[in-house]
C-alpha cells in the first residue's frame, strides 16, 4: 500500500538560498532510494520562502528507512539553526486501496 508524506514550511529569508539549495540536494539523493515512487519539493509561487515536499513511498517503512538515510541526515545538518522560520510540519497518508 503506498504511503505519502508531505511537509510544509516558511524559510526564514535570511536563510532562502541555503534552504532552497539544501532541500534541492535531498530531493536529487533521495529519488533512487528503495521504495521511493515519487519525491518532490515545491516552491511557491506566491511566497519564495514556503516549501511543500510531496513524496510517495511502496511502503512506512521505506519512509521510516529515508528518514533514518545518510541523505536525510546530511540535509538536517547543513541546516543553520533559525533556518525555517515556521519548522515544517508533516502529515502521513495512506492509500484507500492498493
Amino acid at each position: 500500500m503506498a504511503f505519502v508524506a508531505m511537509f510544509q514550511g516558511t524559510a526564514a529569508p535570511e536563510h532562502l538560498s541555503t534552504v532552497k539549495e539544501s532541500v534541492a540536494i535531498l530531493e536529487r539523493e533521495s529519488r533512487d532510494q528503495p521504495g521511493t515512487i515519487r519525491y518532490e519539493f515545491y516552491q511557491s509561487a506566491d511566497d519564495p520562502t514556503v516549501f511543500l515536499l510531496f513524496a510517495i513511498w511502496e511502503t512506512e517503512a521505506d519512509w521510516r528507512a529515508h528518514v533514518a538515510s545518510e541523505a536525510h541526515q546530511k540535509h538536517v545538518a547543513s541546516l543553520p539553526a533559525g533556518a525555517w522560520k515556521l519548522r515544517p510540519v508533516k502529515s502521513e497518508w495512506q492509500a484507500l486501496t492498493n
